[in-house]
């Protein structure tokens, strides 16, 4: 069972968020990445964490800004998600859609993926506003 993030209560969507937090904490643990996904095996797998972050959210099309307040607190969340979604659509764009997943995780954007990852994951769940 995942764990609730404080964060969740400042929020309208937050069953969303915590899919698009769990996607975040995937993108953003190395060790995690090496372990299941490119055995892979593990849930979630890539495509799903793609999927919570990306198709779910529509952030491509619209920004994550334009999701204050429904899964994001802050502009300073949302522009943390921004980066990683940037990123990730760079991995993505150059390799499309059906590349296997250690493509993604060879690609040379990767390590931005996961570093602005990890550090949207600790922010947005560490439930602390900014004011």
């Amino acid at each position: 069972m995942m764990e609730e993030h404080p964060g969740k209560q400042w929020v309208r969507g937050p069953e969303q968020r915590e899919d698009v937090l769990e996607a975040l904490r995937a993108l953003g643990d190395h060790d995690y990445q090496d372990q299941h996904w490119r055995s892979g095996e593990g849930s979630p797998d890539l495509t799903a964490a793609v999927h919570w972050l990306i198709d779910d959210t529509f952030i491509d099309q619209h920004g994550a800004r334009a999701l204050i307040p429904h899964l994001f607190v802050d502009q300073r969340e949302a522009d943390l998600v921004q980066t990683v979604v940037d990123a990730l659509l760079r991995a993505l764009d150059d390799l499309g859609p059906t590349a296997p997943d250690n493509a993604y995780l060879d690609h040379p954007e990767w390590t931005n993926v996961l570093n602005s990852a990890g550090a949207a994951y600790r922010a947005l769940s560490s439930g602390k506003q900014s004011s």
